[in-house]
């Protein structure tokens, strides 16, 4: 689904941040774990296309990231960022159907199949109570749970998301985690995300990508998540 290939990731400098062999992603739920300024959000920023100085490859279902168009890859990747700022008196609901534009046509209509996948998006994170409200009278927690939705009704393979407990509770923090083991468990899809919390890892991830010393690495035993990442930070407990 998503892979890199001999991939280096650098500033706009040259500097390189981190590089890494060929590395493949199938669906899952995958954090993305590396030190402040490691290039976490740079990575983001390269899978959507963003203009980030690379060498290497970045595929996604075999193609690489530079030759899709914009409007292709909005039907591929999709993000949440860790504190989105919306404009204007819109509803929860209203931003979910933000979600279906890379399938509407140039007038923006909303068609029965666009609202029967948001009602099954409702359903399955549990939005109903809030769905209807003013997104900007929201708890940081509420507004988290609608940029999922939103995200899952742009119906990509893969989505990403970028520190999402980083503004958080404890309370909101495991009602996220608990959101991200249902989209993984129900819905064939990539979740990538990047975080500083790592104690939860081993029970919702099925891998971790590293950022360690320059180079990126996957980690599939899931009783070596903790260890290599505490190892990674020079922590010894």
């Amino acid at each position: 689904m998503l892979k890199f290939k001999e991939l280096v990731i650098a500033t706009e400098k040259k500097r390189e941040l981190f590089k890494t062999d060929d590395l493949i992603l199938e669906s899952g739920i995958v954090a993305l774990v590396g030190r402040n300024g490691a290039g976490k959000s740079t990575l983001f920023r390269a899978i959507m296309g963003g203009p980030v100085y690379r060498t290497g490859a970045i595929e996604i279902e075999g193609r690489e990231v530079k030759n899709y168009r914009r409007e292709e890859l909005a039907k591929k990747v999709s993000i949440v960022f860790s504190k989105s700022t919306v404009f204007g008196n819109h509803t929860g609901r209203d931003l979910l159907f933000l979600g279906r534009l890379p399938y509407q046509n140039m007038f923006s209509l909303r068609t029965s199949a666009d609202h029967e996948y948001i009602e099954r998006i409702i359903a399955l994170l549990e939005l109903q109570d809030i769905v209807d409200r003013e997104y900007t009278q929201m708890s940081d927690g509420e507004k988290q749970l609608i940029m999922i939705g939103r995200a899952m009704a742009q119906d990509t393979p893969i989505i990403m998301l970028d520190e999402p407990n980083a503004f958080l509770d404890l309370v909101n923090r495991h009602k996220v985690m608990n959101i991200l083991r249902k989209i993984g468990a129900e819905a064939n899809k990539l979740v990538l995300f990047s975080t500083h919390d790592i104690d939860f890892l081993s029970d919702l991830c099925d891998s971790v990508l590293l950022i360690d010393q320059g180079e990126l690495i996957k980690i599939e035993a899931k009783n070596a998540f903790i260890p290599t990442i505490k190892s990674s930070f020079g922590i010894n407990s």
